[in-house]
């Protein structure tokens, strides 16, 4: 496949490598470690709407957690965001991920974590965008991120980034 993909966002994509599990895709991944929603706004221009890719993948705000932003602020930036992309990238087909669910990480929780994505779910349908669901691909009965998908309680492990993997290609396949 020749479609340029982008993956845009933070130390969880960072760690995502796309070369060794979807060789077959033309992926570039733009994660960096500690990036949060600011971040991503400052790098829109250079790390995707200069890559002018055919789809973009948009993980980001964990980080803004540990920061301290309210959620007003997160989704402010995340709007700002999709903005962006959806006048600066008018062919490219943008996915919004939700935020990732956490293991025990006091500054992240999960409840906050849910409420976040219940305003995302609500950005996507504003902007006429996908909803990649890996939230719901990594969450265990108990809301929480499944001790198997982390090596830390944030960051995700091989078995994670393997179904990340699987549930991406079957997303570009469609």
């Amino acid at each position: 496949m020749n479609e340029k993909i982008v993956l845009i966002g933070d130390s969880i994509t960072f760690g995502f490598e796309t070369k060794e599990l979807l060789p077959e895709f033309n992926i570039v991944n733009k994660g960096i470690y500690g990036d949060n929603t600011t971040g991503v706004l400052v790098r829109l221009e250079n790390d995707v709407i200069k890559e002018n890719p055919d789809k973009v993948f948009v993980l980001i705000g964990t980080n803004d957690f540990a920061l301290e932003r309210s959620d007003e602020e997160l989704i402010n930036n995340i709007s700002e965001i999709l903005d962006e992309l959806s006048e600066r990238l008018k062919d490219a087909k943008i996915y919004l991920t939700p935020l990732l669910p956490t293991l025990n990480i006091d500054n992240r929780p999960n409840d906050r974590i849910r409420g976040v994505n219940l305003k995302l779910r609500l950005l996507t349908e504003k902007y006429k965008i996908n909803y990649f669901d890996l939230y719901n691909k990594l969450v265990n009965v108990n809301g929480e991120l499944n001790v198997r998908y982390t090596i830390d309680g944030l960051h995700l492990s091989e078995a994670a980034y393997k179904i990340w993997a699987d549930f991406l290609k079957e997303e570009l396949q469609k």
